[in-house]
């Protein structure tokens, strides 16, 4: 096993040196006294964690969270290099992650799932132009891939281009007929559309497979509610809300398709009932 460096006092010196280098600007000088202190005392977690900070500001963040974890390993109750590794997912996991995909394409262009993936990102993003390149990118590797269909069908859905949205729904449904989510998906765009009697058929074909489907029940309480059936809406409410009361409240908020149920005593009685209204008072 080979022996650990040490030499504590020399180590400190290079890594105050780069202490002082990185908080001038000069990075690349900073990150070789970081890597000389390393090299002079390896069980000290604390060069490696100054210099994943420098990696952080140069953008190096794989090398970045390498360091942070060697640090973590040396040193688990070292409460710096836990929140250094923190800031760095929260604030560049994204990039990192695209870092790493775009790396994976140019060993492998034709990666259907790294596309996918790098168009996920995009879209969270609210990158939507970007992540429709990818996504097409994807498609014209693969044209019938479901996955990469229903998000683009979703990205398209967010935008407003509810037309191309389906059609990009119905193939990945198509694909996957016994996938509900995909079934779902598609059912909540024809909602969108307008075509209410298309979405009701797809939604009961999920709740006859599922009945405590959450997104299923609250698309056909939205669509009974709205057509003035409120025995049927508060049935289909009263389930979505057994299972994520807090999430069906949200929703509710600005979910005009229950402006009509709003009237009906009941309506207010579910709500007041619900352990989010108990929780307030």
């Amino acid at each position: 096993m080979k022996e650990t460096n040490r030499d504590p006092i020399r180590s400190e010196s290079f890594n105050q040196r780069g202490i002082d280098l990185a908080d001038r600007g000069w990075l690349d000088q900073a990150t070789r006294e970081f890597t000389r202190a390393i090299e002079l005392d390896s069980s000290s977690p604390f060069p490696r964690i100054n210099r994943a900070s420098v990696y952080m500001e140069q953008g190096v963040f794989l090398e970045a969270m390498e360091d942070l974890i060697v640090a973590i390993r040396l040193s688990p109750e070292e409460a710096s290099a836990h929140y250094h590794l923190g800031v760095l997912l929260a604030r560049h996991g994204s990039e990192l992650a695209t870092q790493e995909l775009q790396q994976t394409l140019e060993l492998e262009p034709d990666q259907v799932d790294s596309l996918l993936h790098l168009g996920m990102i995009y879209a969270d993003r609210g990158e939507f132009q970007e992540a429709a390149r990818f996504f097409q990118s994807a498609l014209d590797l693969d044209p019938l891939d479901p996955f990469v269909h229903r998000e683009m069908g979703i990205l398209l859905m967010e935008k407003g281009n509810i037309h191309q949205s389906i059609s990009h729904l119905k193939t990945a449904s198509d694909q996957l007929p016994e996938d509900i989510e995909f079934t779902v998906d598609l059912a909540t765009a024809f909602i969108q559309a307008g075509f209410y009697n298309k979405a009701q058929q797809l939604l009961l074909q999920v709740v006859q497979k599922d009945p405590e489907h959450l997104h299923a029940n609250y698309h056909l309480a939205a669509l009974y509610a709205d057509w003035g059936k409120n025995d049927q809406a508060l049935a289909h409410l009263k389930t979505g809300m057994a299972m994520e009361c807090s999430q069906v409240q949200e929703w509710l908020e600005e979910d005009h398709m229950f402006d009509k149920l709003r009237a009906d005593a009941r309506f207010g009685e579910l709500l007041v009932s619900s352990p989010k209204q108990q929780s307030r008072l």
